[in-house]
């Protein structure tokens, strides 16, 4: 619960920073950067809302008649908010990408993966039970294939001089890293889930750890790019 909390603080805290920051720079700021501000806040919404939501039916006496209700678990809510979150991402490399033929082939992959993450969710009973592989290690894949694409031009590109500038550069080693993680921890974590408990704790542990560096990253990347867009006014 205090990991949960904490990992609540950094989302709330990267959230924050990113509105500040737009504030400070109003018209300046990318539209880009500006979606992805209200993705963090949508973020943040999931994870107090949603997130908490199964502790509080729990654990207050006057939540128990919902026990037995869709809202006791969160699988539901995560399985959409999953497929809103990749595909997010890969929109937001995939716009700060030039070549065309890349945009074309991120876009086709976009679709295949709404239709596939969909599909999984439909035609599967782990809507209401647990995570969808199907949606999250896809998802994943792209999203590393997005953050690829997005190095390789940029490699080629005279941002390579100033590339930690950038806010998308902190948004691609913080996403990318990420789900290089915990992919893993979603595949094996049906097969240790009653057999080895213990692999259930260090998933937690390293879940949360994966989420604070995530957003710590975002929270660094506003900042810096506060401090860069102030040298140039």
């Amino acid at each position: 619960m205090l990991f949960k909390i904490i990992v609540n603080l950094f989302e709330v805290l990267a959230a924050l920073v990113g509105t500040l920051y737009f504030k400070q720079l109003k018209y300046r700021v990318e539209e880009l950067t500006r979606y992805f501000i209200w993705f963090l806040w949508l973020t943040v919404f999931v994870e107090l809302v949603f997130g908490w939501t199964p502790w509080f039916i729990k654990n207050l006496d006057s939540l128990t008649y919902l026990e037995e209700s869709f809202l006791s678990n969160n699988h539901w809510a995560y399985n959409i908010y999953f497929i809103v979150s990749f595909l997010f991402y890969v929109f937001y490399f995939k716009n700060n990408i030039k070549s065309k033929k890349m945009n074309l082939i991120l876009n086709w992959l976009m679709v295949i993966y709404f239709i596939a993450s969909i599909s999984s969710l439909i035609f599967t009973n782990v809507y209401f039970i647990g995570t969808s592989h199907v949606t999250y290690i896809l998802g994943s894949i792209l999203i590393f294939l997005s953050v690829m694409l997005y190095f390789y031009e940029t490699l080629q590109s005279d941002k390579i001089l100033s590339f930690h500038k950038f806010f998308p550069f902190y948004v691609a080693i913080g996403s990318m890293v990420f789900h290089l993680v915990v992919t893993p921890l979603f595949i094996y974590i049906e097969y240790y889930k009653i057999e080895n408990p213990e692999f259930v704790q260090i998933r937690r542990l390293i879940l949360y750890s994966a989420n604070i560096f995530m957003y710590t990253c975002y929270t660094v990347g506003f900042i810096v790019c506060s401090k860069r867009n102030k040298s140039y006014s």
